[in-house]
């Protein structure tokens, strides 16, 4: 039992780094290499997103980078986060008998709510413009709430891409304005 419980663990394990390291980081890191652009500024930029989140449009502004670039590195690493943070939680139920207790008592009140369950995903578009949840806790509300991964983290990354494309307009008309 223990054998099978450390290769599942692993198996975790290599999800989240798969997700956290090869989409959220390396395809940014991709798409500066392949439009030139220094590592270091792509890794700044990263990092910006890792901090303030969809805010961190501007900050890809300044770098100079092209609107499309600003975009595609955001969705990028909001896409691997989001499965990594998913892969996580779902290490816990996997792994931990308490955790996997309460999430069959929430799946279980779920039923009584087949069209939440159902429409739920959906109102991750506006859950991830929500401050102090955004992008880090939409995915963990949708596991919670026993939503479907795919339409869940699909809705995420769309609401993360809106709340990010409207700051690029913002910041873009704030640099016609006063630039």
């Amino acid at each position: 039992m223990e054998q099978k419980k450390s290769v599942l663990i692993e198996v975790q394990i290599g999800k989240i780094l798969l997700s956290a390291l090869l989409i959220a980081i390396g395809i940014p890191l991709l798409l500066g290499i392949l439009m030139g652009i220094p590592l270091t500024s792509v890794l700044s930029f990263i990092g910006s997103i890792a901090v303030f989140q969809a805010l961190a449009a501007p900050v890809g502004v300044i770098l100079d980078f092209e609107p499309w670039l600003v975009l595609s590195i955001m969705t990028a690493f909001a896409f691997g986060i989001c499965l990594a943070i998913w892969e996580s939680l779902q290490t816990f139920a996997l792994t931990s008998d308490r955790v996997s207790r309460w999430i069959a008592r929430v799946e279980q009140n779920m039923q009584d709510h087949q069209s939440l369950h159902r429409y739920g995903p959906v109102s991750c578009i506006f859950i991830a413009w929500i401050p102090g949840i955004g992008l880090y806790g939409t995915p963990a509300i949708a596991w919670i709430l026993r939503w479907d991964r795919i339409p869940a983290v699909f809705f995420t990354v769309t609401g993360f891409f809106l709340a990010s494309l409207l700051m690029i307009i913002i910041a873009e008309g704030a640099s016609i304005i006063f630039g």
